[in-house]
Parts: C-alpha cells; sequence; structure tokens
C-alpha cells in the first residue's frame, strides 16, 4: 500500500442530515485529506439531493435507495456494492460507518477486490446496531455473515466490547480509536463572543448556561432531566438550552410547558451552527441511559464546557477532572450535580479548562486519524 492512501468512506446516511455519525464521517475525511490522502463517500440518495458533489472539499456519490425500511436498505446495499465494484481502482480501503447492511457490501467488495475494510462500531450499550442487528433473524444473520468476512472493527469505546461478544463478534480483530474533535473548530469562546451568543439566543444575564446539543429521543431521558431542572435551585438564575430534534421535541416541548419552564428552558431546534450555542454555554449535559461516545459531548469539551454526564458508555473514560459523572436513573444525583455547578461558579471554569485539556491530549482529530491511517495501512 502507498503512504498516499485511497479511502472509501461508506456510510448510510451523510451532510445534509445532522448527526454524530454524519459529523464523524465528514470530519474525518476532511482531516484525511489535509493529510495528503484521497477521500470519497458513498452514501445513499434521498429524495432533492444530487448524485454526486463536493461537501468542504469532499467527493460525495450518493447510491440509488428508493422507498423505505427493509427495500431501501436492500437497494443500498445492492447499489453500494456495484458501486465499490465499478470503482475499485479509486480506493484501498473501505471504512464503514456502523456495521449496517452496507458493511456487507463492503466485506464481499474487500474480499473479491482484495481492500482493507474498517468498521466502526458505535451506538449506546443495548442501543446500538449490533444489539438491535441482535433481535431479529436478518439481523442475527447479517452478523453471522460479518463475523464469516472476518473485517477490522474499531470500536468509539472500550464500554462497547461487551457488545460483540453478545452479537457473536469476539474473534474479530477489534481496535479502540475514540471519535475525534476539531480542537481548531471547537475551542473555548472569547469573552464577547459568548456574551454575542447569549444576546442571539436571548439569554443574557443567565447564568449558568447548561447546553443539551443531540437528538431527541428516548434514550437520552431528557424528559425526566427536565423534572429534575424544574426543582434545581440552578433554574432560576440559569437557562437550559436544547439543540436538536428528533421523534420526542413534541412531547419535551409540551413537557417544559407544562413545568412552567417557559424561561428557563429554551428549545433551538437543531442546528447547523452548533459551535454557536457552545459559546453560549458553561456546562453541557448528557442524561443518557444508553451512549457511545458523544461527539457532542467531545465538541462540548474542546469548547472549554463543564461536563455533567451519565456514567453510562464512553462518558465515565472521558469526563475526568472536566466535570461530574451521575446516574441516569437516580434523579437526586442529577439534582446535587446540576446544583453544584449553580452553586459555585469556579467550579464551571476549572472543570472547562480541564476539559478543553482532556479533548486537546486524547481526543484530537488530528490523533484520531493518525491512528485510523495506522490501522488502514496494516495490509489488505
Amino acid at each position: 500500500m502507498n503512504d498516499r492512501l485511497s479511502v472509501l468512506m461508506l456510510t448510510a446516511s451523510f451532510y445534509p442530515h445532522i448527526g454524530g455519525t454524519e459529523r464523524q464521517a465528514l470530519e474525518l475525511s476532511k482531516s484525511l485529506m489535509a493529510r495528503g490522502d484521497s477521500v470519497m463517500v458513498l452514501t445513499r440518495r434521498l429524495p432533492g439531493l444530487a448524485a454526486n458533489e463536493r461537501i468542504e472539499g469532499v467527493e460525495v456519490f450518493r447510491a440509488f435507495a428508493p422507498f423505505s425500511g427493509f427495500v431501501n436498505s436492500l437497494c443500498f446495499l445492492f447499489s453500494s456494492f456495484w458501486f465499490m465494484a465499478a470503482r475499485r481502482s479509486s480506493y484501498e480501503v473501505i471504512h464503514v460507518h456502523l456495521a449496517s447492511s452496507p458493511a456487507l457490501a463492503a466485506c464481499l467488495a474487500g474480499k473479491l477486490f482484495k481492500k482493507r475494510v474498517v468498521v466502526k462500531i458505535g451506538g449506546g450499550r443495548g442501543i446500538g446496531e449490533i444489539a438491535v442487528s441482535s433481535k431479529t433473524l436478518s439481523g442475527r444473520l447479517k452478523l453471522k455473515l460479518l463475523a464469516l468476512f472476518n473485517p477490522q472493527l474499531v470500536a468509539v469505546d472500550s464500554c462497547l466490547l461487551p457488545e460483540l461478544e453478545k452479537g457473536g463478534l469476539v474473534s474479530l480483530p477489534c481496535e479502540v480509536v475514540p471519535n475525534g474533535v476539531d480542537c481548531e473548530a471547537f475551542s473555548p469562546a472569547l469573552p464577547e463572543d459568548r456574551e454575542a451568543a447569549r444576546h442571539e439566543f436571548g439569554i443574557q444575564g443567565k447564568s449558568p448556561v447548561y447546553v443539551f446539543a443531540g437528538r431527541l429521543a428516548g434514550e437520552k431521558m431528557l424528559g425526566q432531566f427536565l423534572e429534575v431542572w424544574a426543582r434545581s435551585a440552578a433554574r432560576r438564575a440559569g437557562v437550559l438550552l436544547i439543540a436538536g430534534d428528533g421523534p420526542l421535541e413534541a412531547e419535551l416541548r409540551a413537557r417544559a410547558s407544562a413545568l412552567n419552564l417557559w424561561d428557563s428552558a429554551v428549545f433551538l431546534g437543531a442546528r447547523s451552527d452548533i459551535g454557536q450555542v457552545y459559546r453560549a454555554g458553561d456546562v453541557f449535559v448528557l442524561p443518557s441511559v444508553a451512549e457511545g461516545l458523544s461527539n457532542a459531548m467531545l465538541e462540548a469539551m474542546a469548547c472549554g464546557l463543564a461536563v455533567m454526564a451519565t456514567v453510562e458508555g464512553g462518558a465515565a473514560n472521558a469526563v475526568g477532572a472536566g466535570g461530574l459523572l451521575f446516574d441516569p436513573r437516580n434523579r437526586d444525583e442529577i439534582l446535587r450535580a446540576i446544583d453544584s455547578f449553580a452553586a459555585n461558579p469556579e467550579l464551571c471554569q476549572s472543570m472547562g479548562r480541564a476539559a478543553r485539556e482532556i479533548a486537546a491530549k486524547n481526543y484530537s482529530m488530528d490523533s484520531v486519524t493518525e491512528r485510523l491511517a495506522v490501522i488502514y495501512s496494516q495490509g489488505a
């Protein structure tokens, strides 16, 4: 394999869809290209999107995948394999983001065309693609086929390794490589930028500012968090910013209204400028009952926000001196964490500084890219 890598990123969804997987795929692609490597992205073609375009310098191809559900997955499996076969001289490595059905197409292409295949494992314990696949006949068949192909696996945190045993993949080679964050794009805000961001969101004079950024779904436990927030002393002087959308958005807005949180819980919807939300914040909130390694948490840490996070998943290994951990099922622990920051502004600042140091030292996109480049280069 040449020093200059040629990588095909295969992901079921990509920009303009905004989520953790999509952000990682884009940022990793840009980081590899900055090294001088060649990268192209293959994803599903959704209605209204071009079959081929460049996004922030990355060439993106969208494969035929009509309808929805199982038919959509099956169509994408075949169309992605056809693309990989037709373009087999254009790449040496296939990096599959999440072990969904396209991973099988990648593995088959890898065997036939002698390509290195790396499959990333993500998601929280019990809700990731391996756990979900284990619950259905077709999913279990997919996992058996994946085991036979024997690709290189990459897990974002050691907390996900038990999932491999449950899914029958424990014999596959696996490296733990965390998600990465661009520590230049995400950096601590200057005081004037913080005030400008707070003015934009209409929260001038509020302190501390707590930030949640992510999908509004059941595993995030935001409904319970809002109920605890309503009991907290922090809500009187502080505010909770909620950035994101998802299936529970309407329900969560209604719950916040019923709890009379109209002046202390602000729903911002999905944001493409998530850095502006972090600039307004003091404390990042991650109350999930299941989580791998949160991209949003790493971004917030890089921006110098203190963290209050679940002990579930990768946060327990990542946060360190940069924040407080709590049991997501224990309301009293959550309340103590919220009010600890409100009672001690210096705690926000000291933990925020520590969080930035941890993000820069352990999770910079440059260092993650170098680790993955070594894995890519280990042979087809």
